[in-house]
């Protein structure tokens, strides 16, 4: 067996998640017409604003060799709690900007503290993250039910919906891709960025070595819950309301756009740019299947038979450079 791959295959491996994205929509785009529409393409970019934020946060915590299982949660808790206050210094008559920029700042600053959270119970309370966060996320869905009263919440600030991109579909795709460049510029190029590799490949030598784990991964964790939140609140600024029940299986879909992306599960690899090729791939497999007029349940086979080829890859791989053992 090879004990590794020579560098051009590396930088091939690093990057397949952009080369399958360009080979789907080529295919796609030569099969179907109609997928190759501008106004289909932006709406693709449009609708993988809310889950490209949130794997952004979710890369981090993958990259450690943890996983958070709450984002869809904690993004619906994140968006019910700023919409709720937002209604209510709206109907108080609070100026329009103010209201928004404070119901923003308590969105993000609820999924922050749901991440921190997540983190400490992780570090400090040495639970494994599969069930610190599957604990955060019942809680928070819990939480998010019970302050709505199982209501969804009207009567927001008409200009709230600028967010998510109601009227200017470009607006929630340029914070995407603002933030992929932020994250990618932390991971390749800051101390904090290294260190999360590090922990996810070796978190003894990296503990032994001087670095806090404890306190990166549960900045880590934090960043993640920001991520969730601010995700949220673009979801609910689509149609300016907050729905108890929003974003439903997402964290499903941060896992699986990081992992199709490039991201390893067992820590040590993964980039922010790839990341939301992950996440581009599996909205383009679903607006092909929608355009094809493929039963719905189908668009959800393609997904996870996707997902289990490159996990069994990504397994394969690290066993032949040795990486692993039997």
């Amino acid at each position: 067996m090879a004990r590794g791959f020579n560098p051009i295959w590396r930088s091939l491996s690093r990057q397949s998640p952009l080369i399958l994205f360009a080979g789907l929509c080529i295919v796609f785009a030569v099969i179907s017409p109609e997928f190759r529409n501008v106004e289909n393409l932006m709406s693709v970019a449009y609708r993988t604003s809310v889950i490209g934020i949130m794997c952004l946060g979710e890369l981090l915590v993958i990259i450690t060799a943890g996983i958070d299982l709450s984002v869809g949660s904690v993004a619906a808790l994140a968006s019910m709690s700023a919409c709720l206050l937002m209604k209510s210094m709206h109907s108080a008559n609070y100026p329009t900007m103010l209201t928004i920029f404070v119901g923003l700042v308590v969105g993000v600053g609820c999924g922050a503290l749901c991440g921190l959270i997540n983190g400490l119970l992780i570090t400090k309370g040495k639970l494994p993250p599969f069930i610190a966060t599957l604990g955060m996320m019942m809680c928070a869905r819990g939480v998010t039910l019970i302050i709505s009263g199982a209501q969804t919440i009207y009567g927001l600030p008409q200009s709230f919906s600028w967010l998510g991109g109601t009227e200017k579909w470009w607006i929630p795709v340029s914070i995407t891709g603002g933030l992929a460049i932020v994250f990618a510029v932390i991971l390749a190029f800051t101390r904090f960025g290294r260190s999360l590799y590090a922990i996810g490949g070796n978190k003894t030598a990296t503990k032994l070595s001087g670095i806090r784990v404890d306190l990166v991964c549960t900045v880590a964790y934090t960043i993640c819950g920001a991520t969730a939140g601010l995700a949220g609140l673009v979801l609910a600024s689509r149609t300016s309301v907050a729905d108890p029940n929003a974003a439903l299986t997402y964290e499903l879909d941060a896992i699986a756009a990081c992992v199709i992306g490039g991201a390893s599960l067992m820590g040590g690899e993964g980039g922010a740019i790839t990341a939301i090729a992950g996440a581009l791939i599996i909205m383009v497999l679903r607006n092909f299947c929608t355009i094809e007029n493929f039963n719905v349940y189908w668009q959800q086979v393609f997904v996870g038979v996707l997902l289990v080829i490159l996990v069994f890859y990504d397994t394969l791989r690290k066993r032949l450079s040795g990486q692993i053992q039997d």
